[in-house]
């Protein structure tokens, strides 16, 4: 399409446009079926150099618009405005397009030059810009023209994958000297800030789950995943079937794993002298009948223990009629208003952890603070690891006695002792396997533990013994 200037005059790039999309219009119709297979690469590489020209282009006809201020034509704000109503590309591929045709004009022209005789894409261009950029500013303009050819030379023999990787060390290969200085002050600067902008918080507790937010410097990151990768390791098939835990699932169980390993560590933080604790209030008769739930302490709520009352209405001597406008306080018990656990976790949770189970009476008083000889020591803990080997001891787990608790057989809460002939070493997943999944575990004649599977892992429930190969069949 010509454009009249009103001189009876067409620009001769109309024209050419004009034969191009004529061209390129044709080219589109004609049928790529009959192409012989061998020509295939001849044709996609004539159309990657015609990408190429037509890319130029446009980046000349951009720059020369950005010159000539022709957003103002249109009311755009900016040339990228202007660009991006022209064009309808996106926000940030137009300000990408308007800093590349700059720089190709200013100071890259050897790669614009490149770029429309088809020798580069203009993905690469863009490589090319973005490198050159990010060198320092004091970098004089005979190291910048060396940095250009080194990328226009590694052009022809990279993508713009692999060209991107070359730039992002550019100034170690044009200026290794000079590079190694400024790369470490630089990273010593990034690493200040990393530090200072570390952050952790902790958000609501909902159904059960708590969230954490959590910013850490790449070396404090690459500690904690080093820690975490053994622990996170899938677990081999064992009485419980495969390990189907996604990797995430792996991960959170494996930082579990890793905080219960560091309260129970010797050398653990200490507050007043104390190690970390914490407290669940329980009622005694529904921790033995495992029913109802305890409530958990922590500083996640804010609330401490209180003896909750409610308001209620009642007569006076006990006649059933109700005294109207009488507001009395009924005392329900002893309780911490914090998160709910229910009352098989809580028995769990006493076995072998550093939490402090307060059980109560029907009427709120305190009948056992759950100290002394409930957990075991650490001679009982070797003595254990003796007995069984130093691992896990439930069916086929192979989890090192250091990342082991140790269980009650007959739990404590139910008159269990503390005692090596009433002990076994689990590793957390086993540990929750006993108590939530069916599964039981005694002592058999020879003083070593059994197991009983549920019968929906064996149906004929056969005692597994894990340091043999015997099964006794019921």
């Amino acid at each position: 399409m010509d454009i009249d200037t009103g001189a009876g005059f067409a620009h001769p790039l109309l024209a050419w446009l004009t034969g191009v999309g004529e061209q390129i219009e044709g080219a589109v119709e004609c049928p790529t079926v009959s192409l012989p297979l061998g020509e295939y690469e001849s044709a996609l590489r004539q159309v990657a150099v015609c990408e190429a020209k037509l890319a130029s282009l446009r980046l000349s006809l951009t720059r020369q618009a950005e010159l000539n201020e022709v957003r103002k034509l249109t009311g755009a704000a900016t040339t990228a405005g202007w660009v991006q109503q022209v064009t309808r590309m996106g926000r940030r591929e137009t300000s990408v397009s308007v800093r590349l045709a700059k720089a190709l004009d200013q100071t890259l022209q050897a790669t614009g030059r490149a770029l429309g005789e088809g020798e580069i894409s203009l993905g690469q261009a863009q490589v090319i810009e973005r490198a050159i950029r990010r060198l320092p500013n004091d970098v004089d303009a005979a190291v910048r023209a060396e940095a250009e050819a080194f990328l226009l030379d590694s052009a022809q023999a990279l993508d713009v994958d692999d060209l991107d990787k070359a730039g992002k060390h550019l100034y170690e290969v044009v200026a290794p000297e000079d590079a190694e200085r400024r790369i470490g002050k630089q990273l010593e600067e990034q690493e200040r800030r990393a530090r200072e902008n570390r952050t952790l918080s902790f958000g609501p507790v909902r159904d059960g789950m708590g969230t954490m937010f959590m910013r850490l410097d790449v070396p404090t990151l690459a500690v904690l995943q080093a820690l975490l990768d053994p622990l996170a390791r899938p677990r081999p098939t064992g009485p419980d079937g495969p390990d189907l835990r996604s990797s995430e699932r792996r991960q959170a169980d494996a930082f579990a794993e890793l905080v219960a390993l560091a309260q129970a560590a010797a050398s653990a933080p200490t507050r007043g002298g104390t190690r970390p604790r914490l407290t669940v209030t329980m009622n005694h008769d529904e921790l033995v009948a495992r029913l109802g739930y305890g409530t958990l302490n922590s500083v996640l709520t804010d609330s401490g223990p209180t003896h909750l009352k409610v308001q209620t209405q009642a007569d006076k001597d006990g006649s059933g009629e109700v005294s109207t406008g009488t507001a009395w306080q009924t005392l329900i018990g002893y309780r911490i208003t914090g998160p709910p656990l229910s009352a098989t976790l809580v028995r769990q949770l006493a076995c072998d952890a550093e939490i402090i189970p307060v059980v109560l009476g029907g009427d709120g008083a305190v009948l056992d603070l759950g100290r002394g000889t409930r957990l075991f020591t650490s001679s009982q803990r070797h003595a254990l690891a003796e007995r069984d080997g130093y691992f896990c001891h439930f069916p086929d787990c192979r989890r090192p006695e250091k990342w082991t608790e140790a269980h009650h057989i007959k739990h404590w809460v139910d008159g269990g002792a503390t005692d090596i002939d009433n002990g076994v070493l689990l590793c957390q997943h086993h540990h929750t396997v006993i108590h939530t999944q069916g599964w039981t575990v005694r002592m058999s004649s020879d003083g070593h533990p059994e197991y009983i599977p549920p019968p929906w892992v064996d149906l004929y429930q056969n005692v597994i013994r894990p340091n043999d190969t015997t099964l006794i069949r019921r």
